[in-house]
């Protein structure tokens, strides 16, 4: 299906949703908060909640036949071939509770199975990072690129997810990682994590066990400011199988071979 789309207006839309969710999230930082856990032991608040209705009340509102994949409300959904949103109201539930400010709002728009578009929200600075595929990525108006190598030794983020089983097999890949010359960076948000590769300060971020909304809108950011995004061992990116090494040209190989041939854990678990 062909589908022609007005990128200037969906990513004016993705900000606006991406805003009225950073807004509540700040509204609500000092405020006591009513938690539970979800499969995989992961965190659920109210701020994730609260953030998720006002961002697919704007999406809904501006695209009304689009569909809509959100962590909390609709995981499974987005298999019917319309437009498809993608969205995490708060990517970092544990940082924003803990009162850290590694957390953001992350959205990307599929279509057909491919991302054209993503937009990164970190509430606590303001910061928008932005692509359109094929357009290049941005924060707020400075164009992105990722990293060249410099002195010293590369610097990789990863991810620990909140799964008991998946959190051996992420320990066994920091392992890997330090053994193969990396420094290692865990921000507690992969999308934070990818558009630190996207800007440069990463040379890379890898994980697996996570969902279509960790991964999607950052790895078009990275994509977009020149880098290479692959699934785990280098095989093809898929979005919704959870798993990516991101990284520049340079270091892209090296963060594969260091991360190992497969997923280490089938299936995703718990991301806090």
């Amino acid at each position: 299906m062909t589908v022609t789309l007005d990128t200037d207006r969906l990513t004016e839309t993705a900000a606006l949703a991406a805003s009225a969710a950073a807004e509540e999230l700040l509204r609500r930082r000092a405020a006591p908060h009513q938690v539970r856990t979800k499969e995989g032991d992961a965190p659920v608040s109210d701020a994730d909640l609260a953030a998720e209705r006002l961002a697919l009340a704007v999406l809904r509102e501006r695209t009304p036949r689009f569909g809509i994949v959100s962590e909390e409300e609709s995981p499974e959904g987005g298999d019917d071939g319309r437009p498809t949103w993608i969205v995490d109201p708060l990517d970092g539930t544990t940082n924003y509770l803990r009162g850290l400010s590694d957390y953001a709002v992350a959205l990307a728009l599929a279509v057909d199975g491919r991302t054209v578009l993503s937009l990164i929200r970190l509430p606590e600075s303001g910061a928008v990072y932005r692509a359109v595929a094929g357009q290049g990525a941005y924060r707020d108006d400075v164009r992105l690129r990722v990293s060249v190598p410099r002195t010293g030794r590369p610097l990789a983020g990863t991810g620990f997810g909140t799964d008991g089983v998946v959190r051996g097999q992420q320990r066994c890949v920091a392992d890997r990682l330090l053994e193969a010359g990396f420094e290692i960076r865990e921000p507690g948000s992969a999308s934070t994590g990818l558009c630190r590769v996207a800007s440069g300060a990463y040379d890379g971020y890898l994980e697996f066990g996570i969902g279509v909304w960790d991964t999607a809108p950052g790895a078009l950011l990275v994509t977009e400011a020149g880098g290479t995004v692959t699934g785990w061992g280098g095989e093809t990116f898929v979005a919704a199988r959870g798993h990516l090494v991101a990284a520049a040209p340079a270091f892209h190989r090296a963060l594969v071979e260091a991360g190992g041939p497969r997923p280490p854990a089938a299936g995703p678990g718990g991301r806090a």
